[in-house]
């Protein structure tokens, strides 16, 4: 239907069928509200029941120095081994913590035409979509790092491959436990998210994967004898052209 006519007393007035989409898409924000606050809720107990399964754990882990500290502290959180329960645990609960941030942004900015497994608009299968994009992003950290390992071997830095993946790991679990935080806040604001606040979440998002790849150059740069040179390639090879190249793919697909 190309126009949708009102018609009063005074004047017909023709509304486009641009205008009608827009509408449908603020709707289907509306319905898509409840599931990601239910969302956030069960991803909240999950963070609590970690605070009291893994106290010591938990504390040294969520701390603004695994965001924030240019040098690597010695502590429980950083020296976990990439295979042990506890790194696997924490690793599952960065993914679900990505995975909900990724669909609530695309689905508050209702940009292109998302593929139905991305599109929240039914409680019923929001946590099964939810689950497994954690899932699959998960399997994808764990590619990532045998990629980085022969990367870290073809640089001569396989000594240093463990701390950069716990570091990556740290870095983004607090990271997104902030951006959980400020999403929920936004949506219990109001029925329709802020195009301006979502906007802003997505641009601090992609600046902290940069942000992340300097501070791992720059704890390796402090912790290991290899040229800055060296570093930065190594950097470069396994955080920064991925990242940019991704981000072209996904801007280019207008999703």
């Amino acid at each position: 239907m190309g126009h949708l006519i009102l018609i009063n007393p005074k004047s017909t007035l023709a509304i486009p069928q641009g205008f009608n989409m827009m509408i449908y898409s603020q709707l289907e924000m509306v319905a898509s509200r409840d599931a990601f606050i239910v969302l956030l809720m069960l991803l909240l107990i999950a963070f609590a029941i970690s605070k009291v399964a893994f106290p010591k754990v938990f504390s040294e882990l969520i701390s603004p120095n695994k965001l924030f500290g240019f040098r690597v502290r010695e502590d429980l959180g950083t020296n976990l081994r990439p295979f042990s329960s506890e790194h696997l645990y924490f690793t599952a609960l960065s993914s679900l913590s990505i995975s909900f941030v990724g669909l609530y942004l695309l689905n508050s900015l209702a940009i292109g035409s998302l593929p139905d497994y991305l599109i929240i608009d039914h409680f019923g299968v929001a946590i099964l979509q939810w689950l497994g994009l954690a899932l699959g992003l998960n399997i994808l950290v764990y590619i990532k790092f045998m990629l980085i390992l022969i990367f870290a071997s073809l640089f001569d830095m396989k000594e240093a491959i463990s701390r950069h993946f716990i570091d990556m790991i740290n870095a983004s679990l607090f990271f997104f436990l902030i951006m959980l935080l400020f999403l929920g806040l936004i949506s219990l604001s109001s029925f329709i998210p802020n195009p301006q606040y979502v906007h802003a979440a997505v641009l601090v998002a992609i600046l902290f994967y940069y942000y992340r790849g300097l501070l791992i150059y720059v704890r390796l740069l402090n912790e290991r004898a290899h040229s800055k040179l060296y570093i930065f390639s190594y950097i470069c090879a396994t955080e920064l052209a991925p990242l940019t190249i991704g981000l072209v793919l996904i801007f280019n697909s207008q999703i």
